[in-house]
């Protein structure tokens, strides 16, 4: 009984710190860094933020106009189960963008980009609640379809803008005596993962 309360004292604490966090994100844009030579694209990109068509993909206007006339229903149930599998693929490329960029953020603070142990840790608590919620998400598009999650998609997608824009403002503090060093050793973590 000791160790289940236990148990639920961490999950609350980690649930508190990645809401904590989640107010205390920067919300500066990325166009204040564009005189910084080193970016974030220059060592990763991230697929699921470069997708255009991201409001097409959970807007169901096409589904609902094909259902009015009763010979398309059929094509407007198919074109419903093709959305389903390009919202579940967007999704696993969100997640794999957030792991991409948790990876760079773990290597930034081995070389000494860190703003101290309690930021660090509130970032490590976003990072996992945003790999949570995008694992829910996912249960929930293949279960009831990606139409009903237009805005929490959104949300989500918002949310790794901001999360990548901190992972660019910490590339930024990198010294340039350390860049090809880390650039180095991203390609050596990147062919290992």
């Amino acid at each position: 009984m000791i160790g289940l309360f236990a148990l639920l004292l961490v999950g609350c604490a980690i649930v508190a710190v990645a809401i904590l966090g989640l107010f205390e994100m920067p919300n500066g844009k990325t166009a204040n860094l564009q005189g910084v030579e080193i970016q974030l694209t220059d060592f990763m990109e991230l697929r699921a933020l470069s997708f255009h068509n991201f409001s097409r993909l959970f807007s169901d206007s096409d589904c609902r106009v094909l259902r009015v006339e009763p010979r398309l229903v059929p094509l407007a149930k198919r074109l419903r189960m093709e959305r389903r599998r390009l919202a579940l693929q967007w999704l696993a490329s969100v997640r794999s963008d957030v792991l991409s960029l948790w990876l760079l953020r773990r290597l930034l603070i081995a070389y000494g980009v860190s703003l101290g142990p309690a930021s660090e840790l509130a970032m490590t608590g976003r990072v996992i609640f945003a790999l949570i919620s995008i694992s829910a998400l996912r249960c929930c598009v293949f279960v009831f379809g990606p139409f009903a999650f237009q805005r929490i998609a959104s949300r989500s997608r918002k949310y790794i803008e901001t999360y990548s824009r901190s992972c660019q403002a910490a590339l930024v503090r990198l010294p340039k005596t350390k860049v090809a060093d880390f650039a180095a050793a991203w390609r050596y973590h990147r062919a290992a993962a």
